[in-house]
């Protein structure tokens, strides 16, 4: 953990830390935009984020999404160093940062893996859930974090809870549908899934935004 501390140290006297979290949304958003714009007749209820790179603009998902996924990278590692020691569990701090780290280099990996290819669709599906499941604790863990530094308003956490329900309740359906009486909950999980991306972004963005008005 000390060695990702003096990573985040050195990378920080050149752009500021929280900048990575903006460029990691702004790409992000920009890929999905742009092969949404590409993608003739997409309906956001009936088609997952990841089938973006299906279409026409599928090179750009695939491009936003690695990119989004190395700055986030670079900013849960920032976020991870800014706690205070002498008011949060060190245990409980590095806990997020490695879980934040796996989900994150799990996301670049779906973003570059993603096609209609069956081997290429099955590693796709691996890091999408695995992404998933790490960044449902990651997020909870970083909350817990929030409430317990006073640096951070207790409201950033609060919202922080929300993204984590939004994403609990996607994986727990996700799992449910794939029992055969159980199938008909596919018909929720993209518009789900698009909520969920959404509060990501959000959640993201209030972060950075607040680490550059408090000059964290």
């Amino acid at each position: 953990m000390e060695k990702f501390d003096l990573i985040s140290k050195k990378l920080n006297r050149f752009i500021p830390g929280s900048i990575f979290g903006l460029l990691s949304i702004t790409f992000g958003f920009l890929g999905d935009l742009i092969a949404y714009l590409m993608y003739p007749g997409y309906d956001f209820t009936k088609r997952t984020v990841s089938s973006l790179c299906m279409g026409p603009g599928g090179l750009f998902f695939q491009i936003g999404t690695v990119f989004s996924g190395i700055f986030a990278f670079f900013f849960v590692i920032y976020l991870g160093s800014t706690f205070k020691r002498e008011e949060v569990s060190e245990k409980l701090r590095k806990s997020a940062v490695i879980l934040a780290i796996i989900s994150c280099v799990c996301f670049i990996f779906l973003g570059a893996f993603c096609g209609s290819n069956p081997i290429i669709a099955l590693i796709h599906g691996v890091f999408s859930i695995v992404s998933l499941q790490a960044g449902l604790f990651y997020i909870t863990l970083f909350n817990i974090l929030f409430l317990k530094d006073s640096k951070y308003p207790k409201s950033m956490a609060c919202f922080g809870f929300l993204v984590s329900f939004i994403l609990l309740l996607l994986m727990i359906l996700f799992y449910l549908h794939l029992l055969p009486t159980l199938s008909f909950l596919m018909i929720i999980l993209p518009s789900l899934e698009w909520i969920n991306a959404i509060g990501m972004i959000f959640w993201y963005l209030i972060i950075s935004l607040y680490m550059i008005y408090k000059k964290i």
